[in-house]
């Protein structure tokens, strides 16, 4: 009874420090990731690359870390060679300048990309379950909001 007492003040704690809205964000985002790695297949990074290439082939991965702000590049670079091993995309060095390596997507990862637009409906049917299509577009809108805030 004590030791829950203990805990229930530590979490009380924490709450303080924390912004109110960052528990319910970080947990909306979790669990849209992991909808979105159960039913594609691939992790939410894996994908998120996949769709990039997917718009603009041959990206080096020097420009997909700039571009999509990933601070840390050697993330980068492991999800590109765990991408490159199950055969999804290839990746070559640039003939122009030997530091830069280019991704391309192969057909495998071409396959993984045509299961998109039904996870896009799965996640669409289940926040419009929630919320009417005006919360929705407001939601879009104020999340941009709130990413352009925090970037540095």
């Amino acid at each position: 009874m004590i030791e829950d007492r203990s805990v229930e003040k530590r979490i009380s704690e924490v709450k303080r420090h924390v912004h109110p809205v960052l528990p319910s964000l970080a947990l909306a985002f979790k669990r849209t990731i992991s909808t979105v790695e159960r039913e594609s297949g691939v992790s939410g990074m894996k994908l998120f690359m996949l769709g990039a290439l997917a718009r603009r082939d041959g990206m080096s991965q020097g420009e997909f870390a700039q571009e999509y702000e990933v601070a840390d590049a050697s993330r980068v670079t492991r999800t590109a060679q765990a991408l490159e091993a199950e055969g999804h995309i290839g990746r070559e060095r640039d003939p122009d300048d030997n530091r830069v390596v280019r991704m391309y997507l192969t057909d495998e990862g071409r396959k993984v990309l045509k299961k998109v637009p039904a996870v896009n409906e799965e996640l669409r049917r289940r926040v419009l379950s929630v919320l009417s299509e005006e919360e929705f577009e407001e939601l879009r809108r104020m999340l941009g909001l709130l990413a352009g805030a925090m970037k540095d």
